[in-house]
C-alpha cells in the first residue's frame, strides 16, 4: 500500500488580492513537520517562488527531512485552472480582508491532474491541520519554542493505516454538524437533489483510492463551473463539496464532529457539558489512532 498527500504552503497571502490567513509562516511549517510523522506516506507541497528556498532550508537542512518524502513544486496562484472563471467573479476588496483564498480552494482539486497515479491512495491535507487550536494539550509535544504549539503524536503511521482502511473504496471526508452548531451556508437549494445542510463537509482532509479521484475532481469542477456561472458569484470549495456529499452519497464515507474546539482551546466561559454533548474535532484524530 502506497500513500501520497497533496498539500500547499502559501503563507504570505493575507491582505493581498488573493486573500489568506494572517501570521501563518511558522504555523504551516511546524504543522507540516508534525504531519510528516506519517513516514509511510510521501508528500508533495505546492508553493511560490517567494517561499521555496526558505521552505527547502527549513525542511531539508534544519530538520533533515528526506527530499524524496517531501517534494516542493512551484505553482503560481494567478494561473489556476479556472483562472478565467475566477477573474470574472472575484471581489478583490473582499479578498484583501478574507482569510480564505479561492485560488487554493479550487486548485486543491485541480492539482490532482498533475499526478501520475503511481500511488494506491491519495489525500489532500491542509498543511496547517496540526495545531493547538484544534488539539488538546495532552496530545501536543511540550518541546521547543514553536513545536509545542503544532507538534502532535496523533499523526502517525497507525493513523495513516486506519485512514486508508476506513476509506475503503470510497472518498473519505470529514463532516461538521451544521444546525445546532452552525458553521457555514451552502450553495443555492436548487442544486440539491434533496436539500440538506445539516452536515458541512470540511476540506482539510479528504481522499481515498486513486481510482476514485478522477470522478470526484470531474464532478467538483463541473459543479464549480455551473454554479458559479449561474449564480455569478464564487462559492467556497467546502460548499460545493457538501453538495456533492448529499447528491452522491454512495461516493463518500465520513467521520463527523460537532465543534472545532476542546476545553483547552475553547471559550473559557463554556459550561463543561458543552464538551460532553458535542464531539470535538480532535476526537476524529483519536478514533483514527485506535
Amino acid at each position: 500500500m502506497s500513500v501520497k498527500f497533496i498539500t500547499c504552503i502559501y503563507s504570505d497571502l493575507n491582505g493581498t488580492d488573493l486573500g489568506g490567513r494572517e501570521s501563518r509562516h511558522l504555523h504551516y511549517r511546524y504543522s507540516l513537520l508534525s504531519l510528516l510523522k506519517m513516514t509511510d506516506a510521501d508528500f508533495v507541497c505546492y508553493t511560490s517562488i517567494r517561499e521555496i528556498d526558505s521552505l527547502e532550508d527549513f525542511f531539508y537542512e534544519e530538520h533533515k527531512i528526506d527530499p524524496e518524502k517531501l517534494k516542493f513544486k512551484l505553482f503560481d496562484l494567478n494561473a489556476i485552472k479556472f483562472q478565467g472563471l475566477y477573474d470574472k467573479y472575484k471581489d478583490i476588496d473582499h479578498n484583501k480582508k478574507s482569510d480564505r483564498c479561492f485560488a487554493i480552494q479550487y486548485q486543491k482539486f485541480s492539482w490532482w491532474w498533475n499526478e501520475d497515479k503511481s500511488y494506491d491512495y491519495y489525500y489532500w491535507i491542509d498543511s496547517g491541520l496540526s495545531h493547538c487550536g484544534l488539539i488538546p494539550l495532552k496530545y501536543l509535544v511540550d518541546d521547543g519554542t514553536y513545536r509545542k504549539y503544532y507538534e502532535s503524536p496523533l499523526y502517525n503511521n497507525n493513523f495513516l493505516k486506519n485512514l486508508t482502511e476506513f476509506s475503503g473504496d470510497k472518498i473519505f471526508v470529514i463532516t461538521k454538524e451544521n444546525l445546532r452548531n452552525h458553521w457555514c451556508q451552502t450553495v443555492p437549494e436548487k442544486w440539491y437533489n434533496k436539500f440538506d445542510m445539516s452536515l458541512h463537509v470540511i476540506s482539510g482532509l479528504f481522499g481515498g483510492k486513486k481510482e476514485q479521484w478522477d470522478n470526484m475532481v470531474n464532478l467538483f469542477e463541473e459543479f464549480l463551473q455551473k454554479i458559479t456561472e449561474d449564480s455569478k458569484e464564487l462559492y467556497l470549495e467546502e460548499q460545493i463539496l457538501s453538495l456533492m456529499y448529499y447528491n452522491h452519497p454512495d461516493m463518500f464515507v465520513e467521520k463527523t464532529f460537532d465543534i472545532w474546539w476542546c476545553p483547552d482551546n475553547g471559550a473559557k466561559d463554556a459550561p463543561p457539558e458543552h464538551y460532553i454533548i458535542n464531539k470535538s474535532f480532535y476526537k476524529i484524530l483519536e478514533e483514527l489512532n485506535e
